[in-house]
């Protein structure tokens, strides 16, 4: 039986789900269970894997996002996976930044075209963790729960030391590109999600 470690963009993950629902079914995304993703997500692959481990890599909002009542919401939320058995939450970043004609004093959470987000850390935390766990051997199967091709060069990478690679996305992103670098994809669609409903 072989070794698998999920690791989920959550923000890519989310993102894609939200328009998922949107666009297909006209409402709003279901609240999932991630003590449920992880070993749903195992079960869809064509081998005989063990879920290791499972690391969340998402964004801390800043200060001035954390009067944002829906971030801080989901930030409280995220911070209480932390205490899930097997399940590590890796920390990026969420920046506030002004937009043109405003500054940081200026900038109003109430009003978005005051600021801009940017997010820093996931890619290059996400990559790291799997090179670094490749490497000590940690597991044979990685399932890489992102649609963003920013990741081919560690696929490419992974697949190089023998590792198998899963890219796991969500019905309606493009993952032509990763269809390449991956050793199989697996996308993701209603009768997944309702198997992972937060009750």
């Amino acid at each position: 039986m072989q070794k698998a470690m999920v690791f989920i963009d959550f923000e890519n993950f989310n993102i894609a789900i939200t328009d998922y629902y949107n666009k297909d079914f006209t409402e709003r995304a279901p609240r999932l269970d991630y003590n449920l993703v992880p070993s749903e997500l195992i079960n869809e692959l064509p081998n005989h894997s063990e879920l290791v481990k499972t690391f969340l890599f998402a964004p801390k909002p800043d200060d001035f996002l954390m009067q944002d009542e829906k971030r801080k919401k989901c930030y409280d939320w995220i911070n209480g996976l932390k205490n899930q058995k097997y399940f590590t939450v890796i920390e990026g970043e969420h920046s506030a930044r002004p937009t043109h004609g405003y500054t940081y004093d200026t900038m109003n959470i109430d009003d978005p075209r005051s600021y801009y987000v940017v997010e820093k850390g996931t890619d290059i935390n996400l990559s790291a963790h799997l090179i670094t766990k490749a490497f000590h051997n940690s597991f044979d199967t990685a399932v890489i729960v992102s649609g963003d091709s920013d990741y081919i060069p560690v696929l490419d990478i992974l697949n190089t030391m023998g590792k198998t690679t899963i890219s796991v996305g969500v019905k309606g992103q493009n993952l032509f590109k990763l269809r390449r670098h991956s050793d199989d994809i697996v996308v993701l669609d209603r009768t997944f999600f309702d198997k992972c409903l937060r009750k």
